[in-house]
C-alpha cells in the first residue's frame, strides 16, 4: 500500500495550514463535546465491526460523529480501455493554467453518489491512429451518452443520445467502485444512499454476520463481504478488503455476465493544496467475463464534496427529472398552531416578533473528529476538524443543490475549491440573499416591514445586513436598479396572508451559499412569509437565467416565535450586527484549499 508520499505531503500541507492561521478549537465548536463513539475491537468479525472499518479506514467517515460523508468525486486517469475490441490509449493528463485548478485528461469521471450518476468522458488513441471519444452518463434511473457534458439540457447545446440498455452495466460500475461498494453494502444492511444520518457505529447492530441483505464470512484474515448492487435486480456483489480494510476487490454476478474490478495502490490523489487523506485506488481494473474493458492509472482526484450534478435532459427522461433530483428534499412544513394569529387593523397578518428557524448550515454537530486508523503522522482533532469542513457544509453536502448551466459547472467546482480566496465572507462582505437565510426580528407596520438578521449565520463566518422593505404593492422603480445592492432592492406584496417579497438588482459579489455557487447581477429572489398562530413558513425561490437551468427552490422552513432569533435576544433586545473588519491584501497570503 503507496502511502508513503503521503505522509510528506501531509507534513507540508499541515505546515502551511498553520501558517496561514487556521484557528479552529481542539474541542466541538458547535454541540459541546464529542459523542461516545463506536470503535470495533481489534480482531471483530461481526458485520458491524467491518461496516465500520471499511468507510472509516478509507476515510469516508467525517465530523465529530463520524457519518459516512462521501458525496461527490472528481477523478482523472491514465491507461487504456477496451473499444470496439481495441486497446484505446487514453490521452495522458495535464494541468491547467490555473493554480489548484483540476487537470485534463482522457478520461474524467464525475460522480455523485447521494443522487446517484456519473459522467465518464473518455478520449483515447486507436491503434490506427483515430480518436475516440464520447461521454457515458447515469442519471438516476437513466443511461445515455453526450457528445458535450450536459448535452441537450440546453436546446439546441449538444446531443443526448438514450443508451437504456448500459443502465444496469453502468449502475453495477458505481456501486462496485472504491467508494460506492461500501456505500451499497450500507444499504444492503438498511441505511438508505440517500439518508443524512449514515452513522454506521450508531444504526447497525453489533454480534452478527448478517444485517439486512449484507452478510460477511472470513477468508482466514480477509473479510468477504456479500451485498446486492441499488437498482439492478438480481445483482449480487463480493467485495474482498485488503489488510487495511480497503477494497481489494469486486466481483458482481448478474445474470450470464460476471464483472470483476480490482484496486490497489491506495493514497490520497488529490492535488496538494488540499490532502484530506480520503484513499482512493492508483490502480483499477475492469473485467467481464474475463476480458479486461479498463485498465486505469489515477493521476488526480478531488474528494471535498465538489459540485457534480448529472441532471437528466428532455431527450432521455421526463421534463420534470432534472428538477426533482436536485430540488427540494423534504416537503414543506405543515402549519398546525391553534394559536392566534395577531392581525395589524387592515386585518393582514402581524408577522412582528422574535422568530427562531430550523436553518442549518451544519447538518450534524460540526467539531473535532478523532484520528481514523488509516491517517498520517501529525494526525490530530485540530487537523480533522479543519479538513472535514469541506464534507459538512450544509449547502456543499445537498442534495439540495441550484442548478447550473453546463457552461458553468467547472467553474462552480474552480470557485470552491479556492472557497479560501474567492468567498466573499472571506473579506467580510455582506452574504446576502438568499445566504443570510431567515430574518430573526421582524418589525411590521401596515406599509412596510424591517427584517433584522443575526452574525455568523454561515457557519463560522458571514455578515448580515437588515431590510426595510415597502409592503403597499408598489412596482420597483427602475431607477433604483442603476445601483446593484448585496440584499437587491426589494417590494413586497400580499397574496391572501402570505406575504410576497420579490427582490432584484444584486451585485454579483455574493455567492447563493457555500460550495462556489455564484449568481449574475439578473438574479431574482422571491421570498414568502405565511403566519399561523406561533409559527411561520418561510419559503425561497431564486430565478437567475443567465447561470442557473431552472428557478432553485430553497429547503421550506418553519418558524416559530419566542427566545432569541438571528436579531433578537431572549429577553427582546436587539441583537446589533456590526461588519467585520478584513482587508483584500489578506488574500496575498492563501496557498491552500482548505476551505471553510
Amino acid at each position: 500500500m503507496a502511502l508513503d508520499k503521503g505522509i510528506i505531503r501531509k507534513s507540508i500541507a499541515t505546515s502551511v495550514a498553520l501558517a496561514i492561521g487556521v484557528s479552529f478549537s481542539a474541542n466541538a465548536q458547535f454541540g459541546g463535546q464529542p459523542p461516545e463513539l463506536y470503535t470495533p475491537e481489534p480482531g471483530a468479525t461481526d458485520l458491524k465491526s467491518v461496516l465500520v472499518n471499511w468507510p472509516w479506514h478509507m476515510g469516508m467517515l467525517r465530523g465529530i460523529e463520524e457519518h459516512e460523508l462521501m458525496v461527490t468525486l472528481e477523478y482523472r486517469a491514465e491507461g487504456t480501455i477496451q473499444v470496439n475490441g481495441q486497446a484505446c490509449a487514453v490521452t495522458p493528463f495535464e494541468d491547467t493554467a490555473r493554480e489548484g485548478e483540476l487537470g485534463t485528461s482522457g478520461y474524467r469521471i464525475s460522480a455523485n453518489y447521494q443522487q446517484p450518476g456519473y459522467r465518464t468522458q473518455i478520449e483515447c488513441t486507436l491503434p490506427n491512429g483515430q480518436t475516440y471519444s464520447n461521454i457515458e452518463v447515469l442519471g438516476g434511473e437513466y443511461a445515455w451518452d453526450e457528445d458535450r457534458p450536459g448535452a441537450g439540457l440546453v436546446a439546441s447545446e449538444g446531443a443526448a443520445t438514450p443508451m437504456p440498455d448500459t443502465l444496469e452495466e453502468r449502475m453495477i460500475r458505481l456501486w462496485a467502485s472504491p467508494y460506492g461498494a461500501p456505500k451499497a453494502a450500507l444499504a444492503g444492511a438498511g441505511i438508505p444512499l440517500r439518508r443524512v444520518w449514515r452513522n454506521p457505529g450508531g444504526l447497525l447492530e453489533e454480534g452478527t454476520s448478517t444485517i439486512g441483505e449484507t452478510s460477511v464470512t472470513w477468508d482466514g484474515d480477509t473479510p468477504v463481504i456479500s451485498f446486492p448492487i441499488p437498482g439492478v435486480d438480481g445483482a449480487t456483489a463480493v467485495a474482498r478488503l485488503d489488510d487495511r480494510f480497503m477494497t481489494e476487490s469486486v466481483v458482481v454476478m448478474h445474470g450470464r455476465d460476471t464483472y470483476e474490478f480490482t484496486y490497489s495502490d491506495y493514497d490520497d490523489y488529490n492535488n496538494p493544496l488540499h490532502l484530506i487523506e480520503v484513499y482512493m485506488a492508483g490502480t483499477m481494473t475492469e473485467s467481464k467475463n474475463g476480458e479486461v474493458l479498463r485498465d486505469l492509472t489515477t493521476i488526480q482526484t478531488e474528494t471535498g464534496s465538489v459540485y457534480v450534478v448529472v441532471p437528466v435532459p428532455a431527450s432521455v427522461g421526463p421534463a420534470t427529472a432534472a428538477v426533482a433530483m436536485y430540488g427540494p428534499d423534504q416537503e414543506a412544513p405543515v402549519l398546525d398552531s391553534t394559536v392566534p394569529t395577531p392581525r395589524l387593523a387592515d386585518g393582514r397578518p402581524d408577522l412582528t416578533g422574535n422568530w427562531r428557524s430550523g436553518s442549518k448550515f451544519f447538518i450534524w454537530r460540526y467539531g473535532s473528529r478523532r484520528c481514523a486508523p488509516t491517517q498520517l503522522e501529525g494526525c490530530s482533532t485540530r487537523w480533522n476538524q479543519t479538513i472535514d469542513f469541506a464534507f459538512e457544509a450544509a449547502s456543499r453536502f445537498g442534495p439540495n443543490r441550484p442548478l447550473y448551466r453546463p457552461e458553468h459547472w467547472d467553474e462552480v467546482i474552480y470557485l470552491d475549491m479556492w472557497t479560501n480566496l474567492y468567498d466573499p465572507i472571506m473579506t467580510c462582505q455582506p452574504m446576502g440573499l438568499p445566504r443570510q437565510g431567515a430574518p430573526g426580528r421582524i418589525f411590521q407596520t401596515e406599509g412596510d416591514i424591517t427584517l433584522l438578521y443575526g452574525r455568523g449565520g454561515d457557519g463560522g463566518g458571514g455578515y448580515s445586513d437588515f431590510r426595510v422593505i415597502a409592503t403597499d404593492g408598489r412596482e420597483l422603480d427602475e431607477r433604483q436598479l442603476i445601483q446593484t445592492k448585496y440584499t437587491g432592492h426589494s417590494v413586497g406584496h400580499w397574496e391572501g396572508d402570505t406575504l410576497v417579497i420579490e427582490s432584484v438588482g444584486f451585485t454579483p459579489a455574493t455567492w447563493l451559499a457555500r460550495g462556489g455557487f455564484f449568481h449574475s447581477e439578473d438574479m431574482k429572489v422571491t421570498e414568502r412569509f405565511t403566519r399561523q398562530g406561533d409559527q411561520m413558513l418561510y419559503e425561497v425561490t431564486v430565478e437567475d437565467p443567465e447561470v442557473l437551468l431552472h428557478p432553485w427552490e430553497l429547503n421550506p422552513m418553519l418558524m416559530t416565535t419566542g427566545g432569541g432569533g438571528g436579531g433578537g435576544g431572549r429577553d427582546g433586545r436587539l441583537i446589533g450586527v456590526e461588519r467585520g473588519h478584513c482587508q483584500q491584501l489578506e488574500l496575498d497570503d492563501i496557498t491552500t484549499q482548505y476551505r471553510h
